[in-house]
């Protein structure tokens, strides 16, 4: 499925910035798309996307198209006349309470609350609010986060370049497998956190760095889940 964002784009002659410009995000967000990252990609950018790509949505959303349900006109042909009756009355009420909602985000401006940098290389990082920033956001915000941390260095190229902004929930608990900030001793890190017998393993996508080991004579603190 993330391929074809990026096989579409490679064959539409376009740069990752320029189909960032046709959606209205930037390139790293569209990098994080072709990487498979759409789980928070708002309904309007993937209609963008689709339009600027020339692909239906159902291939962005990897949607088989002999998995989608019926069409709704083919199962109501079907009904009976009262039953028929029964589905008017309630899409007309679901339509009715749909046009009384107001997608808040098309009115939300995209600055966020910028907490530090966090280190995809040498670990530095200063978790003191003091030290925040409230800046300018063009790229795709989750629903939901909690803090915002800068990427410094490229140990998680090429899923979080150097410079780019990431979101992250907090979550007290190392997740096997995931994405995560992770604060050992007085430095903290965006990796890959494993859980094995004695150790916890940060692990770097960019295959230049060695992995991290920390045990139970670190001080070991979980900041959070990145979340896309």
């Amino acid at each position: 499925m993330n391929n074809i964002i990026k096989i579409k784009r490679l064959e539409n002659n376009m740069t990752l910035e320029q189909l960032g410009d046709k959606v209205g995000v930037g390139k790293s967000t569209v990098r994080k798309w072709e990487n498979g990252m759409i789980e928070n990609m708002r309904r309007d950018n993937i209609v963008k996307l689709s339009k600027a790509l020339n692909i239906p949505v159902t291939d962005i959303l990897g949607i088989e198209t002999n998995d989608m349900p019926l069409d709704i006109t083919t199962i109501y042909s079907q009904l009976n006349n009262e039953r028929q009756n029964k589905v008017y009355s309630y899409a007309q009420h679901e339509l009715e309470e749909q046009n009384k909602i107001i997608d808040i985000s098309e009115y939300q401006d995209n600055d966020i609350y910028l907490q530090s940098k966090v280190s995809a290389g040498t670990g530095v990082l200063d978790l003191d609010p003091t030290y925040g920033e409230t800046i300018s956001y063009d790229g795709e915000i989750p629903n939901h986060y909690d803090l915002a941390f800068l990427v410094s260095g490229n140990s998680m190229t090429p899923t979080f370049e150097d410079g780019e902004i990431i979101f992250v929930e907090k979550y007290p608990n190392p997740i096997n497998g995931a994405l995560m900030v992770v604060q050992i001793d007085e430095q903290a890190y965006i990796k890959k956190v494993y859980l094995e017998k004695d150790n916890l393993r940060l692990v770097s996508l960019n295959q230049d760095y060695d992995d991290i080991l920390a045990n139970g004579t670190n001080n070991i603190r979980i900041v959070g889940k990145v979340v896309f």
